[in-house]
């Protein structure tokens, strides 16, 4: 009897152990797939790709602006917006200087560095943003930009 008690428990702590893992792997998994999706958007964001920046978008997307809520919402808004941004400057980065993960949302501080042409001459320039990204369902399904005046 004791060693069948042996057995049982030590299969039962083998089970916890391997169930432990599996979910250990499975959330790391999706920290890995949320954060690629972000990463994914940064880099076509530097590009200045607007469609490969816009396939990392659910099609109902929300952007948000703090302290002032609700921007826009949808894909094609998105497409709108950031193609007049990709065509009104000369250059255009994005540096993450922080990253947080939590759950499904990833939180970027962000150094923005960008060009104009005025009068001629190009004007460079940058400021400091923290984005909240929530991801669902492997995609940008909702931003809040914080941003320096």
């Amino acid at each position: 009897m004791k060693r069948y008690l042996s057995v049982v428990i030590a299969g039962s702590l083998n089970a916890l152990t391997y169930s432990g893992q599996a979910y250990a792997q499975q959330d790391l998994t999706n920290e890995e797939n949320i954060t690629a999706i972000v990463e994914q958007q940064v880099a076509a964001y530097n590009k200045r790709d607007i469609d490969a920046f816009v396939a990392t978008y659910h099609d109902d997307v929300e952007i948000h602006y703090f302290p002032g809520g609700i921007a826009y919402s949808g894909k094609e808004k998105l497409k709108k917006t950031y193609t007049q941004l990709f065509n009104r400057v000369t250059c255009l980065s994005a540096k993450i200087s922080n990253r947080e993960i939590q759950g499904r949302f990833v939180v970027d501080t962000e150094v923005i560095e960008f060009c104009l042409m005025r009068d001629g001459e190009e004007y460079k320039s940058n400021y400091k943003a923290i984005a909240t990204y929530e991801v669902v369902d492997g995609l940008i399904k909702r931003v809040l930009f914080l941003k320096e005046k």
